[in-house]
């Protein structure tokens, strides 16, 4: 998938949480989600900081050599027992509650509203170049936003369940997703996984 096709699926995934965030009561932004501890307007916080970073990133161009070829490398790496994933867990809840008491709704939903299409109309004039992801790496601006479509589509679905919806998710962002995932775990469990043959507990491949 070209950087423009990944831009145009993420664009379309967070028009999706646009559209559903305006749509929502105030009862709503409290239901809770399959994420322990967090309600929907703490999950929609976190959410929401994925637009405003990108906006961030698009401003990042750096002449580095990329640290990690693909997304899968990088969410790999993030998604070892040691990783930030796992170890900023507890403060990346921390951080989802402090925001959904410090943003309105209305402030939430318009990063995905207005904060993240101008981000997507920045980066589609830069096309494929590098930038320094939050210090943590540098990558390939096409790859970055491969991690924008996972993260809008896993979280996409816990919205949808937590609302009690039947999943609608663009179908771009659902095999965008699913391809990242495929390659963040070793090819040879994966498969031996997926086909019922391996004994190991493969799943899951990341938080």
């Amino acid at each position: 998938m070209s950087i423009d096709d990944r831009l145009t699926t993420l664009d379309a995934l967070w028009s999706v949480w646009a559209g559903t965030g305006k749509g929502l009561t105030e009862a709503d932004w409290r239901r809770p989600t399959r994420l322990d501890g967090w309600d929907l307007r703490a999950l929609w916080a976190h959410s929401a900081g994925w637009p405003f970073g990108f906006s961030v990133l698009v401003g990042r161009v750096t002449d580095a050599p990329a640290t990690h070829d693909t997304a899968a490398a990088l969410l790999a790496e993030f998604n070892v027992p040691e990783g930030i994933a796992n170890t900023t867990r507890d403060r990346v809840a921390d951080s989802a509650r402090e925001d959904a008491e410090k943003y309105t709704v209305e402030q939430l939903v318009d990063q995905f509203a207005t904060t993240g299409p101008r981000a997507i109309a920045t980066a589609r004039e830069l096309g494929d170049v590098s930038i320094d992801y939050f210090g943590r790496a540098v990558l390939p601006l096409s790859e970055a936003v491969s991690i924008g479509i996972l993260e809008a589509t896993v979280h996409l679905l816990d919205v949808q369940r937590a609302l009690r919806h039947e999943p609608d998710v663009p179908a771009d962002g659902l095999t965008h997703t699913a391809e990242v995932i495929a390659h963040i775990a070793p090819p040879v469990d994966f498969i031996e996984a997926a086909t019922g043959r391996a004994s190991a507990d493969l799943f899951p491949v990341m938080s």
